[in-house]
């Protein structure tokens, strides 16, 4: 008998010990499982945030305050541009009154290297209206039904001379690369258009001044009643420039000018939409003056003025 008892005994510590091996084995498997579940967890975690991380971190783009409807503006480069306001490539006008078609003609040779694009009018891109008398009129013609015909000589040399409050300021205009805005320009000036308004605009951090508005001295002038088509594109500034405002929308140029006046006007370069159209040949000094007496007008969506107000008495054009 206890031969067998041990027997027994033997036995059944035998199949203790097979029942915990296996159990030690089920719980080892579990383990291992359970471990690569949780590394698998891990590297799936770290990749969804990863991905989410850099979602979180692409930029929203985010719209700049419009300025006023209709205004014909001057964009504020990014900085990646240093912008104390906003006349904007981002502007928001109104409808242009009175626009046109975008004309047929184009550049027949491709630009020099770095220089503009020009797109000069020919001769049947040109409007209708009656030109004004060389000799300027009586009283000054704010408002025109469309643009003016052929007014002047392309041939001869055209300057402009701006008669302001702080002085003398004498500008070329480029009647060889961009007749079609020279023309509607001259015929503005002899119709008395610029006579008596203000350089409504001074913007230090691109260097320019801006003026034109006779109905309103503001950004938001409805201007003369028709647009220009633009006579080319990538431009660049530098001091010393007249340049025709526009809003955001090609071929929207209607009277309002800014002038370059100081290196930073070569921010705008990026957009190169504003047409040049001459280059000033005395009083760059006394608009370097005005730019210096810029006042920030925290109610004013495009920064600020000069101070005290700067005045465009009269807008003469000599010729030849």
């Amino acid at each position: 008998m206890g031969t067998e008892k041990r027997a027994r005994q033997k036995a059944g510590t035998q199949a203790r010990r097979e029942a915990a091996k296996e159990a030690a084995a089920r719980a080892k498997k579990r383990r291992t499982i359970l471990r690569v579940g949780i590394v698998a967890l891990a590297v799936i975690g770290v990749f969804l945030g990863i991905t989410l991380s850099g979602r979180e971190d692409e930029p929203e783009s985010a719209a700049p305050p419009p300025p006023p409807a209709g205004a014909e503006v001057v964009a504020e480069a990014d900085d990646t541009t240093d912008s104390d306001d906003a006349l904007e490539d981002d502007m928001v006008g109104e409808a242009p009154i009175g626009s046109t078609t975008v004309p047929a003609t184009v550049a027949d040779e491709a630009p020099a290297a770095g220089g503009p694009a020009y797109a000069p009018y020919a001769a049947d891109d040109y409007g209708t209206e009656p030109c004004a008398p060389a000799t300027g009129v009586a009283e000054p013609v704010l408002d025109f039904a469309a643009a003016p015909m052929l007014c002047i000589d392309t041939s001869v040399p055209h300057t402009a001379v701006f008669d302001t409050s702080q002085g003398i300021v004498r500008v070329a205009l480029d009647v060889t690369n961009t007749p079609g805005t020279v023309n509607s320009f001259v015929n503005l000036a002899r119709f008395g258009y610029y006579d008596g308004t203000l350089i409504h605009r001074s913007a230090p951090s691109i260097g320019i001044l801006q003026g034109g508005s006779p109905h309103t001295n503001t950004a938001a002038d409805p201007g003369p009643g028709y647009t220009l088509w633009d006579e080319g594109t990538g431009f660049t500034y530098r001091p010393g420039q007249l340049v025709m405002a526009r809003r955001a929308e090609p071929n929207s140029a209607g009277a309002q000018y800014f002038f370059t006046v100081t290196e930073d006007a070569g921010l705008l370069d990026g957009q190169g939409t504003y047409v040049v159209y001459g280059e000033v040949i005395e009083g760059l000094d006394i608009l370097v003056d005005i730019l210096a007496s810029h006042v920030d007008e925290p109610d004013n969506p495009l920064g600020g003025a000069p101070d005290p107000p700067v005045v465009v008495n009269s807008l003469r054009i000599d010729v030849g």
